[in-house]
């Protein structure tokens, strides 16, 4: 990416809240360009927190680029990168999309945009401890830190649904008799 672009009225932070405010008298391709202190729709009432010190509004509130934050923590996602906006004066790679990390704090994802079959994944196999020898048609639940949750029964190999992910990630596992527990609950 050679451009950075600014943050305008509609755009997103990687949490998916929209950008809410804009100042009129300032557009971009006919949007309102964000300032710091805009508000952003978001549950959490966050703000956009960062803006671009060389780039200062009449109002004296600075203009945030692709990757500031919001008092969230969330990146801002610009619908300008590469059109209008900041030089990549570094060269270096500049993420287009975010995840959010199991210990909670957004991380750049670069490479593909979406799921690959080279993605990573998690897959866990049941194991008897007493004899190393995988369980088949064992109940399984589990629930990733995004919230998802994944159930159903391990395969003759003792292995539960492979679950396709961004990342490495951290999840609980429960099997037998609280798995089915837990399913049931879901129900």
């Amino acid at each position: 990416m050679k451009i950075l672009g600014w943050i305008r009225q509609g755009d997103q932070a990687a949490c998916g809240a929209p950008v809410s405010a804009g100042d009129a008298a300032y557009e971009s391709h006919g949007r309102s360009l964000a300032y710091r202190g805009a508000s952003m729709a978001c549950p959490k009432r966050c703000v956009i927190a960062e803006g671009h010190p060389d780039f200062v509004l009449p109002n004296g509130c600075t203009v945030p680029h692709h990757g500031q934050r919001t008092s969230g923590g969330c990146p801002l996602q610009s619908s300008l990168n590469d059109v209008h906006g900041l030089r990549n004066a570094s060269g270096k790679p500049v993420a287009t999309t975010f995840y959010l990390s199991s210990s909670g704090t957004w991380l750049p994802r670069f490479g593909p945009e979406r799921l690959t079959n080279s993605s990573p994944d998690e897959q866990v196999r049941a194991i008897d401890p007493k004899t190393g020898r995988p369980i088949p048609h064992l109940a399984y639940y589990i629930e990733a830190p995004d919230g998802s949750v994944y159930m159903g029964h391990t395969d003759a190999q003792g292995l539960c649904k492979r679950i396709a992910t961004h990342h490495p990630e951290t999840l609980i596992v429960w099997f037998g008799e609280e798995a089915t527990r837990k399913q049931e609950d879901s129900r």
